[in-house]
């Protein structure tokens, strides 16, 4: 019951910071066609609050955008060389048109509420500092949209247009900075940290592109985003790298062996499969594993997978599904403490590798 007459409470005060708006139409107050119009146009026209700083954390996947905006303009038949064509007052409609249908199927549940939560602090910031008329309208603009539930109307305002638009230019950046990096693996794999990169002009495009809001964060969660795939992915297997030789995989499986109370490999093995490790087991397994693999990888190791890694991200089965995981993880390895930080990788590629032996072993009937 509180919550509920907390919720009245903050409706009826939206509803008191729009009055201004009133007295500036009006013909609200009666309910006239013509003053409720004009109130639209004003509430529609609200691109400018997209820069206002509440308005920073709102993040949709650019690359998701660019993706969403391109079938869209394949599904209304407003491809590129059909758009040059078109006078500029109609290419300027298709546009408008193409960007409130890319908005429609990108507006989400958990968006809109962020939205809405963001727009409520524009409102009680701008109330603080006595702008009664930016109040009222940012006021009114969140009474609209919250009393549309089912978002029909959100995507021909002017703030969620700003939104996605924004990221719209910003996913189209991307992609320009990635075609400009070319298919250079060390180019790429190195200009987040390279002091002299070899093209200079991405350093200072990619930094320039580092002040859109939220820019940061989605790059952030996209690298772990990659970098969890390509890890689970090496350890269930599926990504073969070559990390170790067949020589290490034997010394790293009688590690894992002896470690779990058995004489053997061999003897491992034969055991029921069912058998579970205690937890006390299975911290000595991984302990030993890390002392293992800290001894065998120096810094001569470390360059031959680095090389290795080179030769794999040109393989076009690695390289189209895997190349963003493979510049992290060369990236990673050019550090001089990688394998302790890495640690979490190189148990993945044994554990993996290991799996795959034993597959091609019971394929060959070995």
């Amino acid at each position: 019951m509180a919550l509920h007459q907390q919720a009245e409470q903050v409706h009826d005060e939206v509803l008191e910071d729009m009055l201004p708006l009133v007295s500036r139409f009006g013909g609200l107050s009666s309910g006239s066609a013509a003053s409720m119009d004009k109130l639209m146009m004003l509430l529609l026209d609200t691109y400018d609050l997209a820069d206002e700083p509440e308005m920073a954390g709102i993040l949709f996947d650019p690359i998701q955008v660019t993706e969403v905006f391109g079938k869209v303009a394949q599904e209304m038949g407003f491809l590129p060389e059909k758009m040059e064509t078109l006078p500029q007052e109609e290419r300027e409609d298709a546009q408008m048109a193409m960007l409130e249908k890319t908005v429609e199927q990108l507006l989400t549940a958990d968006i809109c509420q962020d939205i809405l939560k963001r727009l409520d602090n524009l409102r009680l910031r701008l109330k603080r500092l006595g702008k009664k008329k930016d109040t009222a309208k940012v006021a009114a603009l969140l009474s609209f949209l919250r009393e549309d539930k089912k978002r029909a109307s959100w995507p021909m305002f002017g703030l969620v247009q700003a939104l996605v638009q924004r990221h719209l230019n910003l996913g189209f950046d991307l992609m320009d900075l990635a075609m400009t990096a070319g298919p250079d693996f060390k180019e790429e794999a190195n200009i987040l940290e390279d002091n002299k990169p070899k093209k200079p002009g991405l350093m200072k495009k990619f930094r320039t592109l580092l002040k859109t809001p939220g820019l940061r964060d989605y790059l952030e969660k996209q690298a772990e985003k990659t970098w969890k795939e390509g890890v689970d992915a090496v350890f269930a297997g599926d990504l073969s790298l070559t990390v170790y030789s067949e020589e290490e995989i034997e010394a790293g499986y009688e590690i894992i062996a002896k470690a779990s109370g058995y004489d053997s490999a061999e003897a491992m093995e034969a055991a029921s499969p069912s058998r579970k490790l205690s937890n006390e087991k299975a911290m000595d397994i991984f302990a030993q594993l890390d002392s293992y693999i800290t001894e065998i990888f120096t810094s001569a190791r470390l360059k031959q997978l680095r090389g290795r890694i080179d030769t794999l991200w040109k393989d076009p089965q690695y390289k189209d599904r895997w190349a963003p995981f493979l510049a992290m993880l060369k990236g990673n390895l050019e550090d001089k403490k990688a394998v302790e930080y890495e640690m979490k990788f190189f148990i993945a590629a044994l554990f993996g590798e290991l799996q795959a032996t034993a597959k091609e072993k019971s394929k060959s009937g070995g």
